[in-house]
């Protein structure tokens, strides 16, 4: 995995007095082979810089290759017209000849790991997640005094200054307002903690990878705020590894640090940089894990007056007790963004959630109590449909050489699906494999469910053709009684159905294949759409015949459904077609097959007929009851 490292040196200006001097940096993960959009705008970009700005709202597009180990970075063109002026600021890059920054041509460049490019007053590395940092100067020094205090024991301490934590709490629901992802909580949440602590140098968000090693203790610095008067060496802020993961991994509770230039039981420390770290002050820091099993944690870090080894007892002690009052307000701003970053996946979440469900069905998301009350299995009237994509597994095996082609492919005819039956008001179900079932019904009975599940299955036929015109795709509709809510096991309940209406669904979608028609219905859907759409100028249905189905005991009638605009059959041959059935469904074979040679000789349906009369020799057998299971093409 590779990441984009943003270092953003933000001078003073004196004109606008709202400008500070200050640093922040932030990292952000690259998508393989995913065009990612930098600019200002934290709303539209994927690696947004709010606070440089000489960056444009839209800047550059980023690409990451990782075959080639390069990352390509393309000034953005004009595009009008959400954007339609290029940006003022074009790219740099270091040049070695003469070792200065200098603008690439056309805007356009290539970076390796390590290496940087620089736009307006940002720097961007790009780094290997599992590169090692460099060492912090806190780390090559002792920590005499170490302290270390639950979530519940700060809370037990008073506030020695309310002010500071006021001035938190004041900015807290404008900060939580503003945000727009989990990396600008982190920003404007660094922002509270510099505007309430006052002695700290820099503060950030850390984390310690997934993958990384027991025998290494490494973190990345996701999020970094920096003030200009504090000294961090040429490598700038680095927090300490060893109580990162003390806090983190090893007490995961809130633990404060103040180091000292006293090396002792420290092998391999150089000395020189351990006294200019410390030298004449004690720097200190606070690292406050997260309770949510993340692997995050707020690092607050600064330097008072006084060089710990040289001070007394109660120096020290004011200093640690001074400096609980900062864990104290860290511990209170954790447990905000926990909360947030919480509430914000519950709704992302719910969004997700949201689209599998008709727009007329999203309030119930937001009221638990009639929720609970509408997943309830109930027996409702049901109007189900069921499309399903057939030999995808040779689909599959015929485009091997491109399954990721295959699998969009797929995909997007999944989308479809769902799409037309959400957009009409309906639910999805679920999706078996590569079919999909969807209801209306649920959790009220719809006036015009059935009409809006018939123009679903024309949606989908239209969309899908290609796949309906080779036989891969099939739709069928039925109408009647079945159970609806959450069922399933106790620990895998989801929104489904359950009914002999629901299989003889997927029954029917199973008899396309045979009839070589694209949607089939039940004799009940065909009544309903004939009732609400009487003149035939959108929907139209004809008599397949009597057919049986696989687990039912009594034989029911099938209908084909197919819109007005492509009809299967021309309306002049409606009446013709529907007495032929009659002939064939009354034992009146020889006149049906002649007459279905003669007038239908290329409908489909007109030759799953005649299959059925040809494995008897055109003579229905004795117990001919007027049904029968429609048989396969060979």
């Amino acid at each position: 995995m590779a990441e984009i490292e943003a270092i953003t040196e933000v001078q003073a200006d004196p004109k606008k007095s709202a400008v500070q001097a200050r640093q922040y940096g932030r990292r952000f993960v690259l998508a393989a082979g995913k065009p990612m959009h930098l600019g200002r705008d934290e709303g539209k970009m994927d690696i947004a810089i709010p606070e440089d700005d000489q960056i444009s709202r839209f800047q550059a597009i980023l690409l990451w290759e990782p075959s080639k180990e390069k990352l390509t970075v393309q000034t953005r063109p004009p595009t009008p017209p959400a954007y339609p002026t290029p940006p003022a600021n074009q790219t740099l890059v270091f040049d070695d000849k003469q070792k200065k920054l200098v603008e690439v041509p056309g805007g356009k460049c290539q970076v390796g790991r390590g290496e940087s490019f620089w736009i307006g007053q940002t720097r961007f590395t790009l780094h290997s997640d599992g590169e090692p940092e460099p060492e912090s100067p806190a780390d090559m020094t002792v920590a005499p005094r170490q302290e270390e205090r639950t979530r519940a024991q700060l809370e037990e301490i008073p506030f020695a200054n309310p002010g500071a934590a006021q001035r938190a709490m004041e900015q807290l629901p404008a900060t939580i307002r503003a945000v727009t992802s989990e990396q600008g909580l982190f920003r404007q949440m660094l922002k509270v903690v510099m505007d309430a602590m006052p002695r700290a140098d820099a503060t950030a968000v850390v984390r310690v990878p997934l993958d990384n090693p027991p025998t290494e203790q490494r973190i990345v610095l996701v999020e970094s705020n920096v003030r200009p008067k504090s000294s961090h060496g040429a490598n700038g802020f680095m927090p300490s590894k060893r109580l990162s993961h003390r806090a983190i991994m090893e007490r995961r509770r809130s633990c404060l640090h103040c180091w000292s230039p006293d090396q002792a039981g420290q092998t391999g420390v150089d000395p020189t940089m351990a006294d200019t770290h410390v030298h004449g002050v004690t720097p200190w820091a606070i690292c406050t894990p997260f309770q949510d099993g993340s692997r995050y944690a707020l690092y607050v870090a600064g330097q008072t007056a006084g060089q710990w080894n040289l001070l007394d007892k109660p120096a020290q002690d004011k200093i640690v007790n001074d400096l609980t009052q900062y864990q104290k307000i860290a511990e209170l701003l954790v447990g905000m963004i926990e909360t947030t970053l919480r509430v914000s996946r519950l709704t992302q979440q719910n969004k997700v959630i949201r689209r599998a469900w008709p727009q007329s069905l999203w309030k119930f998301l937001d009221d638990p109590d009639e929720l609970e009350k509408m997943l309830a299995p109930k027996e409702k009237e049901i109007t189900t449909l069921f499309c399903d994509l057939r030999n995808y597994s040779l689909f599959a095996s015929q485009n091997a050489s491109d399954l990721l082609g295959a699998q969009r492919e797929v995909s997007n005819a999944l989308s479809v699906m769902s799409g037309a039956i959400t957009d009409r008001d309906g639910v999805v179900g679920g999706f078996r494999g590569d079919a999909v079932l969807g209801f209306w019904g649920w959790p009220k009975v719809q006036d015009k469910q059935v009409e809006m599940a018939a123009r679903a299955a024309l949606t989908i036929q239209g969309r899908l053709n290609s796949w309906s015109q080779a036989g891969r795709c099939g739709v069928g509709l039925t109408h009647g009684t079945a159970v609806a809510g959450r069922l399933g096991a106790h620990d895998l309940a989801v929104v489904d159905l359950y009914g002999p209406v629901v299989n003889l669904t997927f029954r029917l979608e199973a008899m396309t294949k045979a009839f070589g028609v694209p949607i089939i219905v039940s004799q009940e859907v065909a009544e309903r759409i004939a009732a609400c759409d009487p003149s035939g100028r959108e929907m139209l249905t004809r008599p397949l015949g009597n057919v049986r189905a696989k687990g039912f005991p009594d034989p029911l009638w099938a209908h084909e459904l197919y819109s007005a605009h492509t009809p299967s059959i021309h309306d002049w041959q409606r009446a013709e077609w529907s007495g032929i059935v009659d002939q064939f469904t009354a034992g009146q074979w020889a006149e049906a097959y002649d007459a279905l040679t003669a007038q239908f000789s290329s409908d489909p349906a007109a030759h799953c007929l005649m299959r059925v009369m040809d494995k008897t020799k055109r003579k229905p057998p004795q117990d001919w009851d007027g049904s029968f299971a429609p048989p396969s093409p060979d």
